[in-house]
């Protein structure tokens, strides 16, 4: 077959025409890594894709290490504050003007709600009240019993001013005396500042000496 060629289209369309023609010519005019080179980017973006999900597998893991790790120390921090605070239950009555009698335990809180009406009370509501991270009973200036409902955290939240709030009524419900809730920790939530400068709930800051390790 006679192929005459004055154009660059005449030479377009030939190898449109015979595409051996194209392989054949491509292998003479590139070299051996030119021609390989888009197999071995395939080859390349599919191991990219590879360390990505690698990667982003051990980043996940590392994720979840690391928030398992806050949690711990929140736990830390939560129980440290607490120890902290129940060595200063006497000043925190001081300071809400009533005068410190006793802390109460368990037991005192078992005996409480046994000889209470605890109807639409619901279980979870007595159980959370049960383990209140702390009760204290005191007296007012006149000598009138009544009762302080505290939680305590690292940083008082919304969370404990709620519990706080929900343990008083329960306490003024089971008991008919007067109760009053207070927050206890280093720090506070600005969300519940208004809470606290109505008067609603009383705020007791931790000195943060109180929560340095005793030294032996």
């Amino acid at each position: 077959m006679n192929t005459t060629i004055h154009t660059i289209e005449d030479l377009i369309r030939i190898l449109d025409d015979n595409p051996e023609w194209g392989d054949a010519l491509r292998a003479r005019l590139l070299t051996k890594e030119l021609i390989e080179l888009p197999e071995k980017f395939t080859q390349f973006v599919s191991e990219v894709h590879r360390f990505v999900e690698a990667t982003n597998r051990r980043f996940d893991a590392l994720e979840n290490s690391v928030a398992s790790i806050l949690d711990d120390v929140g736990i830390l921090k939560g129980a440290h504050a607490r120890s902290a605070a129940l060595r200063e239950t006497p000043f925190i009555a001081s300071e809400m003007g009533f005068r410190w009698v006793k802390d109460l335990t368990a037991f005192d809180l078992w005996e409480l709600i046994n000889g209470a009406d605890t109807s639409n009370v619901s279980t979870n509501e007595l159980r959370s009240f049960r383990r209140a991270d702390l009760i204290i009973e005191a007296t007012d200036q006149n000598g009138a019993p009544c009762y302080i409902a505290v939680e305590i955290s690292f940083t008082a939240n919304g969370r404990d001013t709620s519990r706080a709030l929900r343990n008083a009524k329960l306490l003024t419900r089971f008991t008919g005396k007067q109760a009053l809730s207070a927050v206890v920790g280093l720090r506070r939530d600005d969300r519940i500042r208004d809470l606290v400068e109505s008067g609603e709930v009383f705020w007791y800051q931790l000195d943060p000496e109180v929560l340095e390790a005793e030294q032996p």
